[in-house]
């Protein structure tokens, strides 16, 4: 007996900024206004707004950042409404190689969007990838009626073993020869208040009717509009036929952060996509090209691509792994994404991260020097003499007890100024293994805001045993109602554990 390893793919996080939109008719939005102290105003978005620093976002790609001593005053939500963007979403056809959480090519996927003459909208998206001797292929597709209003989806899924000497995903396999291990497809239907739903596979076909609330969607078709829309979408209710359950997402504001790409700083959009049990970010450039999309957080990422290469980068190419662990293994972190780049040449006991747009650096270290009964506070009153004397010009004026992961810790805030630049600090002390770590994230003031969803994304994710930091993931598909029991009470306790970058589940198979 093999075994096969699936994952969930969808996800994004809620920003309580503004009233939900509906799928039909998004919310107009009041515009900030800053007064300048020469009489000038600036109308836009607030995106920042931190210590003698105010960042402005007054349209796409235009976002300006003014001294507090420029400043005269600022007023959030009391300028003209911003009208909401035109429904009318455009077409596109996308493709990107995916990569797993050691950075190798792993398979593609294509996305698309299609605008008929009325208004209408099919979204579809298609993944290949292979894990060992296994091809994957998956198709998923839904439609919406003029007005954006759901109609139907679509999801076919397929696993079989490629009858060939190669495993590499050729263009001119058409996966005849293969052998099907497992076979379904899943159709819904909208009609008035109710949902139906057809699922055929070996089994036979199978048919119900689930409740559709007004406003209710299909995973594609949200993150389309949450996308062409930028504002924030609260608790969307939405069919997963991959799930085949109606599952609750909420998609955060478009933000705007400086990334470096290929050695170069480049502004992108930030979109956010959040359920149940992870959170996905997609990056979108000033073409309103997508640059890199999580499907399963930095475990499974998604880079741009072309249709002549996506689909011939398995087994070759490889960018920068996921995970990082220090020398002995004992503990490390997920890569928030590609702004952070891991430092090498760390000695035992430490890793640490920078990233270089904004001069801000992640550390964690191990404490190992304590007593045996030494208290966290106590550990915790001697990290905060030990971080006065590396940074003598911040200031520790905070402190807090917080959980991260299973452990207990204590959290210290600090602020000041290196330099001319004004600084912020959160230093988390964990209890391990009879000692403790320390986490350390230091950045300039004016890049917290943009820097804070990375921070906090550490602290879901951070890996404090051994085994976490040599994950097997593969794929994007979700685990499925016929999979084996113990597979669906696995399901449900990742579901109400802390949140991690990627749900992995191990479903016997009869290869």
């Amino acid at each position: 007996m093999k075994s096969l390893l699936l994952l969930c793919t969808l996800c994004l996080e809620p920003v309580c900024q503004d009233p939900a939109p509906t799928a039909q008719s998004p919310a107009p939005r009041a515009l900030d206004v800053i007064t300048l102290k020469n009489g000038d105003q600036l109308e836009g978005r607030i995106t920042a707004e931190v210590d003698g620093y105010v960042e402005l976002t007054m349209g796409p790609g235009e976002t300006v950042g003014i001294s507090r001593s420029q400043v005269g005053s600022v007023q959030r939500g009391v300028g003209p409404l911003l009208a909401a963007v035109d429904a009318k979403v455009p077409a596109s056809s996308e493709w990107f190689v995916l990569y797993d959480a050691h950075g190798s090519a792993v398979g593609w996927l294509h996305t698309a969007v299609q605008v008929g003459g009325d208004g209408g909208l099919t979204v579809s998206e298609e993944y290949e990838f292979v894990e060992g001797r296994r091809r994957y292929q998956i198709t998923s597709m839904c439609t919406a009626a003029p007005g954006l209003v759901p109609i139907s989806s679509y999801f076919r899924e397929r696993i079989s073993n490629p009858m060939l000497t190669s495993v590499i995903l050729p263009a001119v396999a058409d996966g005849q020869s293969d052998r099907i291990v497992e076979e379904r497809i899943v159709e819904a239907k909208t009609s008035g208040d109710r949902l139906h739903v057809m699922r055929l596979d070996r089994a036979g076909r199978h048919e119900r009717q689930l409740e559709w609330a007004p406003g209710a969607t299909f995973p594609l078709l949200a993150r389309t509009l949450a996308r062409h829309r930028g504002v924030a979408v609260e608790a969307a209710k939405a069919f997963d036929p991959a799930l085949e359950e109606l599952v609750v997402c909420s998609f955060s504001e478009a933000r705007q952060r400086l990334v470096t790409l290929g050695g170069t700083a480049t502004k992108v959009t930030e979109i956010a996509e959040t359920t149940a049990t992870t959170r996905n970010s997609t990056w979108i450039d000033a073409n309103l090209q997508t640059v890199r999309r999580e499907l399963a957080g930095p475990s499974l990422v998604a880079l741009q691509s072309s249709a002549e290469s996506a689909r011939f980068a398995v087994g070759g190419i490889r960018v920068a792994s996921s995970v990082v662990g220090e020398q002995g293994g004992e503990f490390g972190l997920w890569v928030p994404n590609p702004a952070w780049q891991v430092q090498d040449g760390m000695p035992p006991g430490q890793v640490v991260l920078t990233c270089d747009a904004h001069s801000a650096t992640i550390s964690l270290t191990k404490l190992d020097h304590f007593e045996p009964d030494t208290s966290l506070d106590a550990a915790a009153d001697a990290v905060s003499r030990w971080f006065r004397l590396l940074h003598p010009g911040l200031r520790v004026d905070g402190r807090a007890d917080i959980p991260i992961r299973d452990r207990k810790a204590v959290q210290l805030l600090a602020k000041g100024r290196s330099g001319k630049a004004g600084m912020r600090a959160e230093i988390d002390v964990i209890a391990h293994r009879g000692q403790f770590l320390a986490l350390v994230c230091l950045a300039p003031a004016a890049a917290w805001d943009e820097l804070a969803p990375d921070f906090e994304f550490l602290r879901r994710s951070i890996e404090l045993s051994p085994q976490a930091l040599s994950p097997t993931l593969q794929g994007p598909l979700a685990p499925t109602k016929s999979q084996a029991p113990e597979v669906r009470a696995q399901k449900r306790d990742t579901a109400s554990a802390p949140a991690r970058p990627a749900p992995i589940v191990r479903i016997p198979s009869d290869g």
